[in-house]
């Protein structure tokens, strides 16, 4: 069942913010009007995160995900050494650089001093703090442990974001090199193939077969040139937006599960991520519903956020994690089975971190196998493309000086 933030007043006019389980956002409304409370704002869980995965702008000014691991990092210091949070607060707000994060713990810093609880201030802006932030800090207030909690929230947002950076480096150069492949076909075909037609005009005969071919496919994007170019537009942007759309995002993530090469190092780093966080939380202390939906919100792929919806389900029926886990194959088997025993012992925490640690490793792994892999299938490729064109080009010289020859 989809999950929803919410932020809402109470009777009193105290805010509320929270998480709840309802078919819609409509219903999850009507159920917190039913509970006395006057709804401010609600969404869905994954959008928030989704929304806070990426780069915020606020005020047009960009927050990074760096600026906001800093932040976390510089408040476990100063909390861990005795310093206040308001005058931690205030010191950190004169040494931040950006002046969209500069205005949200400004914030946050009133809220504070006015007596709001430092995880309520964190949550009312849902586009910079994470739930799974949110819930940390708001363990730590239960059990006074704020300073080690903010130390290991930012372990967890660097592992993060250090993961993430790995796996765009590792599809940065294969893709310059596709886009490069197909600039090079397209001023061949476009630019250079003409100059060989004139100069063949009158030898059609005497042509091999791929150096005809050649030269329909040149004369037709030369003469309808502004078609093509127009429809090679048209389908990127298009295709770009799509998959940027909440409905063009369940086919994309099919097609990075399931792509050759790349499909196991995204289906790792997605089952590396949903573990870490399911770790984090459990030790942290937060509720094993609370941490399964936050670990749905921040896994950032479709299919595995519908097995983590049938957790969901099964938790909320008194059921273990690692049943619905064993039934699906997104989940490795032996992985289930180690969840399984921490349950059983009553470690599932610390079984979480090592699991999660060992898949961390296998996904560097992976990585690097990727990256050495891709490079030279790429080089290959866009040799045999580039070198066949330039054949057909030269061979007619070939076959033309033997016939005058004869």
């Amino acid at each position: 069942m989809p999950r929803f933030d919410y932020l809402a007043r109470s009777s009193t006019g105290d805010s509320i913010e929270g998480v709840i389980s309802a078919p819609n956002s409509g219903e999850a409304a009507r159920m917190l009007r039913a509970d006395g409370k006057f709804v401010v704002k609600i969404q869905e869980a994954a959008q928030a995160v989704e929304a806070a995965a990426t780069q915020i702008r606020i005020g047009g000014n960009r927050i990074k995900s760096t600026d906001i691991i800093h932040f976390v990092t510089q408040m476990s210091v100063m909390v861990d050494t005795g310093v206040s949070i308001t005058e931690a607060l205030d010191s950190i707000i004169e040494q931040t650089e950006s002046v969209g994060f500069k205005k949200v713990l400004q914030k946050i810093l009133t809220d504070v001093e006015s007596g709001t609880p430092f995880s309520t201030a964190l949550a009312r802006h849902p586009k910079v703090f994470k739930p799974l932030v949110v819930n940390l800090v708001k363990a730590s207030e239960a059990s006074g442990q704020l300073g080690p909690m903010l130390d290991r929230c930012a372990t967890y947002l660097s592992n993060q974001r250090e993961t993430t950076r790995k796996v765009i480096g590792a599809l940065i150069y294969p893709s310059f090199l596709m886009c490069m492949s197909i600039g090079v076909v397209i001023f061949l075909l476009t630019f250079l193939m003409p100059k060989f037609t004139g100069l063949y005009r009158g030898k059609e005969d005497l042509l091999p077969v791929p150096t005809k071919i050649l030269m329909a496919i040149s004369g037709w994007m030369t003469a309808n040139w502004i078609y093509w170019a127009t429809a090679l537009v048209v389908t990127v942007i298009g295709s770009i937006l799509f998959f940027r759309s909440r409905r063009g995002r369940r086919p994309l993530h099919w097609i990075l599960l399931h792509t050759p090469l790349i499909g196991r190092m995204f289906h790792k780093t997605c089952l590396t991520r949903s573990l870490r966080t399911m770790g984090t939380l459990t030790r942290a202390g937060v509720s094993i519903l609370d941490a399964v939906g936050i670990t749905r919100a921040v896994v950032g792929n479709r299919y595995f956020q519908d097995m983590w919806d049938r957790v969901d389900e099964s938790v909320q029926t008194g059921e273990q994690i690692s049943t619905p886990l064993l039934k699906s194959k997104l989940m490795p088997r032996s992985v289930t089975q180690m969840v399984r025993a921490g349950e059983r012992s009553g470690h599932l925490a610390e079984v979480l971190d090592r699991v999660s640690l060992f898949l961390e490793r296998d996904l560097e792994q992976s990585i690097k196998r990727v990256t050495q892999m891709i490079e030279p299938i790429m080089i290959f490729v866009m040799g045999g493309i580039v070198g066949s064109i330039v054949i057909a080009l030269l061979l007619p010289i070939f076959t033309i000086s033997k016939t005058m020859g004869h």
